[in-house]
């Protein structure tokens, strides 16, 4: 069976952006006044279906004879999933505050700039959105329903968190050898993305560390201007 190549802002992506970004928003808000309980069964049952994207991401790897290395969660993506995980959990501060910027700065990126090379019904398309749809659910989760949010001490402390992790994640790529990309630190996409008009890698990073801190920020700036706001009002 031939698939139809994906096309960036095509008719079905624009779909699947709207769908994906609105059933994240929706569902929170419809468990915005529950009981706690009813929130926290909630909060958990979003973290078992991170965790089974996670898992059938593993299985999917072997399933379409990927390199092996893809089945290791090391991805930003995964990463910031696993964070909002095990926040719902433990309700740990840090593990928000990385989900939040890593999964609204990378989820979202992914989510408009994917990595797929086919739409739908190819096999890999709707598990690639339903894993990052999930992470902004996640978030929007803790924002919206449990009132969560970062302040700006956090925004230099996930940037610490993230340079440290991309020093430790390129070190890994190389150990792991042939079919190791995580972070795109060693190759670019290879579907169509905004990094094919950087400079190769490494020397990419040149430019996507700059902008990664700066979009940190724009991603803080919302939250800065409302506490600007409401200190003036005050």
């Amino acid at each position: 069976m031939e698939f139809t190549p994906f096309q960036m802002f095509g008719p079905q992506h624009m779909l699947t952006i709207f769908a994906t970004f609105g059933i994240a928003l929706i569902v929170p808000y419809y468990f915005k006044n529950s009981d706690e309980e009813t929130k926290k069964i909630a909060g958990i049952s979003i973290s078992v279906i991170i965790a089974y994207q996670l898992i059938t991401q593993a299985f999917t790897t072997f399933t379409f004879n990927l390199p092996w290395q893809e089945a290791l969660p090391l991805h930003m993506c995964d990463m910031s999933a696993m964070a909002i995980m095990i926040y719902l959990f433990n309700r740990k501060k840090v593990f928000f505050n990385c989900a939040f910027f890593w999964g609204l700065g990378g989820a979202s990126m992914a989510i408009l700039t994917p990595d797929v090379l086919f739409e739908f019904p190819e096999q890999q398309y709707l598990p690639f959105f339903v894993i990052h749809g999930s992470i902004l659910l996640g978030v929007f989760y803790a924002c919206i329903v449990l009132n969560q949010r970062p302040y700006l001490a956090d925004v230099h402390k996930v940037i610490f968190i993230t340079i440290i992790c991309m020093g430790i994640i390129y070190v890994l790529n190389l150990l792991l050898g042939e079919g190791a990309n995580f972070w795109y630190l060693l190759k670019k996409p290879e579907a169509g993305s905004i990094m094919d008009v950087f400079p190769e890698p490494p020397f990419h990073l040149l430019i996507t560390t700059p902008i990664g801190i700066v979009l940190f920020y724009l991603i803080y700036s919302p939250l800065l201007i409302k506490d600007l706001l409401a200190k003036r009002a005050a």
